[in-house]
């Protein structure tokens, strides 16, 4: 009469020491397949464990030191720039150029008051501030985000005060710096460092409105 294992059930062979099927020890030796698993997680497990513990904690800090440099990078662009509001549909100027166009401007309660129509529909104008001590260009555009920025009107290293656009970009008319309009980031020229001073400014129902005591302080940075 045939013999089973005890373990999986199996008709075990004669005289052997281990069940063929599943590897139970009949004559009470260590099993083959428990002493096979064992070696099989010794090499696969136990020693692959170490190396992937180093590698994780090597990405890690590898993660943490990114984060560190990121947060102390200054942020790309000008700030007040990345703060105006978007208040238009963007603006993209033709590739033949666009000179800037002269607009009034009316003082009310400290501001300069510039119309907002007239700027949206002409895109890039220019005007002044004049007082008793000095008068200083401005300029407002349409940004390609939608933005109205507002400057003083001046590439101070050349003393040029005439700008024009060309897609994305803003140009100086003398020097032929030229800036992302956007983020008023260099693109090429040697006056890249000093493009128009960017004054902040205010959108309230049809005007937009600048600090007239803002401008009457400013200061050239060359």
């Amino acid at each position: 009469m045939a013999n089973f294992c005890s373990q999986c059930g199996q008709p075990l062979v004669h005289g052997a020491e281990f069940c063929t099927s599943c590897g139970h020890s009949i004559s009470g030796k260590p099993a083959a397949r428990a002493i096979a698993t064992h070696k099989r997680q010794k090499l696969l497990v136990d020693r692959p464990r170490g190396r992937r513990t180093k590698t994780v904690l090597a990405l890690a800090a590898l993660a943490l030191v990114g984060l560190f440099v990121y947060s102390i990078l200054p942020s790309p662009g000008n700030k007040l720039l990345r703060e105006q509001p978007v208040v238009a549909q963007g603006a993209n100027y033709p590739a033949s150029g666009q000179q800037m166009s002269e607009v009034p401007v009316q003082m009310s309660d400290g501001k300069i008051a510039v119309p907002l129509d007239v700027v949206l529909q002409r895109k890039f104008v220019a005007f002044s501030y004049t007082d008793s001590r000095n008068a200083v260009p401005l300029l407002a555009y349409v940004s390609g985000e939608g933005k109205i920025v507002t400057a003083v009107s001046m590439c101070e290293p050349c003393n040029s005060q005439r700008f024009h656009m060309r897609g994305q970009e803003l140009i100086c008319n003398t020097c032929g710096t030229t800036w992302n309009l956007n983020t008023m980031e260099p693109l090429k020229g040697s006056c890249g460092r000093y493009p128009p001073d960017v004054i902040p400014n205010t959108v309230v129902g049809d005007q937009i409105l600048i600090d007239a005591q803002t401008v009457a302080v400013w200061q050239r940075r060359v």
